[in-house]
């Protein structure tokens, strides 16, 4: 009797303690899923690793790529490194800030916010000129040139003064910062449509724009300053100016005759004397 009592106590902790097991493994499952977070979607986009100036080229060791949530990614992030690498930035970037397709440029590319396209050392001016290369959409932003002028000289001879127009080659080798193209004149309804989509390709063309003034063609030139101020002279006493498109990768140098009637007199056997 009494060892059948012991049974019966075993038995029923045995049960109890697997009854016990079963109650565990059944809500085990259902705490676990009651502390789990929610899942939060991400994003990978470009950040700045470092401060970044504007106006400077970006380089790849100043980039990485991290995962931010959607919600706190903004409009326009860059998401791969050759969007941004070799880029210039037009505002100042910050160490672990999205970067944003719309605040780069490509550092060769001049835009409205001509300031950030200048070089080092130079001043950018604007030099109006007639020429037909411009007129006739011949020549293009970062091509190279030659400026001419020809503007009258007094003469200082011992026969007496007077001028004397004097044609030279006033700088040489000059880049094509930038254009300005003015409206071309309105003849029909065919030269009205013929103007629009000149002003459409100059304005989506880097570098080139339309000026809504007659008469505004002109070139941008980043020169030093002296050179711009042997432009503004020549502009000033009346000259005018020129432009020869030289061949890519042309950096030659010259020092042609400054050309006038003696010059033409004499190469051309000319008798003044007449």
């Amino acid at each position: 009797m009494r060892v059948s009592g012991l049974l019966w106590w075993i038995g029923a902790f045995v049960s109890a303690g697997l009854a016990g097991l079963l109650t565990f493994s059944l809500l085990r499952p259902v705490a676990s899923s009651a502390i789990t977070l929610p899942t939060v979607i991400t994003r990978p986009v470009v950040v700045a690793s470092v401060n970044i100036p504007f106006r400077r080229s970006i380089s790849a060791a100043e980039l990485v790529i991290r995962d931010l949530p959607v919600d706190a990614v903004p409009e326009g992030a860059a998401v791969s490194l050759d969007q941004v690498e070799g880029k210039m930035s037009t505002v100042d970037l910050f160490a672990n800030a999205p970067i944003l397709v719309q605040q780069l440029a490509m550092p060769d590319i001049v835009t409205q916010q001509v300031a950030l396209s200048v070089p080092r050392s130079k001043v950018v001016m604007v030099v109006p000129t007639q020429s037909k290369l411009i007129s006739n959409h011949l020549i293009r932003p970062g091509d190279h040139v030659d400026l001419l002028a020809t503007v009258d000289m007094q003469a200082t001879g011992a026969e007496g003064g007077g001028t004397q127009a004097e044609s030279v080659a006033l700088l040489q080798n000059l880049e094509i910062h930038a254009i300005i193209l003015a409206p071309a004149p309105l003849a029909d309804d065919k030269s009205a449509t013929e103007a629009v989509d000149t002003t459409v390709q100059a304005r989506e063309e880097g570098g080139v724009f339309h000026s809504s003034e007659a008469g505004a063609q002109a070139i941008l030139l980043a020169v030093d300053t002296q050179d711009a101020l042997t432009i503004l002279h020549v502009q000033n006493v009346g000259g005018s100016l020129d432009l020869v498109l030289r061949a890519p990768k042309d950096d030659s140098a010259s020092a042609p005759v400054p050309v006038d009637q003696l010059y033409l007199a004499n190469r051309y056997k000319i008798n003044l004397a007449r």
